[in-house]
């Protein structure tokens, strides 16, 4: 059995003790972090990543026997269900949708020539959620960035009237912004499109996010489903059906359509990379048109809690959460189609289980209750976890904090983390005192850029006002001999989203045992903090979506 009771620094964990002796807290400490092994972990992680399972896409035979057996575990460690009993299951209907490939067309007619773009070479697109059928043909309107932010003074819509038109986007947002700012403003485009009036959008990358990664990278998923939750009025949340069809470009698409632009291609992205960003009537009608197959499908997320033992803050719940889906099966490496997702994300789900267990078998449990959700159908935009927040299992001010575990890469022997996010609220804190007790090193996030604050399920909680923090595994190795950096980097190049993300990639000892036990004492921590967790003052997110 997992003992007694621990807390991540040795003054919380003499004071939830009622005093015990300093040796005997190490002792406490010592014992309860002595059950998380690399051999616990490996084990959740051999059943979710193995082939059986079909790559765990929500919606699937093998996303359900994943289900099961998350429940299954949550059974056995002793974690209450808010249904009663022993159901841990909170089922979400979905708006499947799926698209025709050989229905998508973009059309492009400049100067009295139409030019028919062609899939794959010129443009992606995906499924929709209007009518099963869309087509639309308008003027375009090149917008910059997309992007109107009145902190930054800056508003691509300022000057042009784009109302039943097609705009024409650049991916990311301008170097100049802060990295929360470009963080946010990258997720609302289609949104601020919608608000302007737009009938559809085109995408066109920048130059970083071409050399980030290969047009060709999104060619599998072509095809695969999208899913949006049905809320009370059986409507698709968050689906933004106004835009009745989009596409993004490749480069020779992007090419072929500022043909004869007021302002070439060329100088469009060299201004996009300094920041900088023009509006203006391109001049083009362009036609889109999309055939999507529909149905409505459930997919569940899996809930389970554990009481906290002070009588007033058992009422207050910190959220561990992890995404059980991945991608399931589309075309991989080698005639490999079972995208498997060992990393991304059986090694998540894993991780939280060991914790529930961990902190299932404490004598006296933490003040706060904590709570263990396994998210549904991230990989399709964070729907999971998006239908949580907005239909809590409790009111959703009585949950504090999120911890989120995602695709943490345990190749080598990690001894660093990288608390994506904590800076923004009070769980920095709990962030810096679990690496101090175990000696990791703290890392800040090496590659801004991504945005990847809010790419990640931790953004449903941040946009319901909740703190959150984004737990990552760093890049420093233990080994010399072993370039850390490198390993991440071959891993997100090599396996990412890819059928190669599987049970033969190395699982390091120390980098697992690292990872999972500062994940531990991060959660027991702001489950044992006297005050509620709380977003720094004057911080980006805490001002735009912070409980008032």
């Amino acid at each position: 059995m997992r003992s007694i009771i621990i807390v991540s620094s040795l003054a919380l964990l003499t004071a939830a003790c009622g005093g015990e002796p300093e040796d005997k807290s190490i002792e406490a400490q010592e014992k309860l972090l002595n059950q998380i092994t690399v051999e616990n972990v490996r084990y959740h992680v051999e059943i979710l990543a193995d082939d059986a399972l079909e790559g765990r896409e929500a919606g699937t035979r093998g996303y359900d026997s994943a289900a099961d057996y998350v429940a299954l575990q949550y059974k056995n460690m002793g974690l209450k269900s808010f249904n009663g009993g022993d159901d841990y299951f909170q089922p979400v209907s979905f708006l499947q949708s799926s698209l025709d490939v050989e229905s998508a067309q973009v059309t492009l007619a400049i100067d009295n020539e139409i030019f028919e773009l062609s899939l794959r070479d010129d443009f992606i697109m995906g499924a929709g959620f209007g009518t099963t059928v869309e087509a639309i043909s308008a003027p375009v309107v090149f917008v910059g960035f997309g992007i109107t932010s009145p902190d930054n003074d800056f508003d691509d819509y300022a000057d042009i009237d784009v109302t039943g038109k097609i705009v024409v986007m650049l991916s990311g947002a301008p170097a100049q912004f802060s990295t929360d700012s470009r963080a946010y403003y990258s997720r609302t485009k289609a949104q601020t499109a919608v608000d302007n009036g737009a009938i559809g959008v085109i995408g066109v990358r920048t130059i970083t996010d071409q050399n980030r990664r290969d047009f060709s990278f999104y060619f599998p998923g072509l095809g695969s489903s999208s899913l949006r939750w049905l809320d009370g009025n059986n409507q698709p949340f968050d689906a933004h059906s106004e835009l009745k069809v989009s596409a993004t470009l490749s480069q020779q698409g992007a090419e072929k359509l500022f043909m004869n632009s007021a302002i070439s291609l060329e100088d469009i992205l060299a201004q996009a990379e300094e920041g900088k960003s023009q509006s203006f009537d391109m001049d083009v009608i362009a036609s889109l048109a999309r055939q999507s197959s529909q149905q409505v499908i459930s997919s569940s997320n899996v809930v389970g809690y554990i009481e906290g033992s002070d009588p007033e803050l058992r009422n207050e719940y910190v959220v561990y959460g992890a995404h059980l889906d991945h991608i399931g099966i589309r075309p991989g490496k080698n005639g490999d189609n079972i995208h498997n997702g060992l990393y991304d994300n059986a090694t998540g789900i894993a991780t939280i289980l060991e914790i529930a267990g961990a902190v299932a078998d404490m004598e006296v449990k933490p003040k706060r209750s904590i709570v263990f959700v396994s998210y549904t159908a991230e990989e399709k935009g964070l729907r999971g976890s998006s239908y949580f927040v907005n239909n809590p299992p409790v009111a959703v001010d009585q949950l504090v904090a999120n911890i989120n575990i995602d695709m943490p890469i345990l190749t080598f022997p990690v001894n660093d983390i990288t608390p994506i996010g904590a800076e923004h609220s009070s769980l920095l804190k709990a962030a810096e005192v679990a690496a101090e007790t175990l000696e990791l090193g703290l890392t800040p996030d090496p590659l801004p850029e991504e945005v990847r604050f809010v790419r990640s399920d931790q953004f449903s909680f941040i946009k319901a006002g909740i703190p959150a923090i984004y737990y990552k595994a760093g890049s420093n190795s233990a080994d010399p001999h072993i370039d850390g950096p490198d390993m991440v980097q071959n891993f997100l190049k090599n396996h990412y989203h890819q059928s190669s993300d599987d049970l033969s990639l190395a699982f390091n000892k120390t980098g697992v045992e690292n990872y999972v036990k500062g994940a531990l004492l991060i959660g027991i921590n702001i489950a044992n903090e006297d005050e509620r967790p709380h977003w720094v003052e004057g911080d980006f997110f805490g001002e735009k979506f912070g409980q008032k």
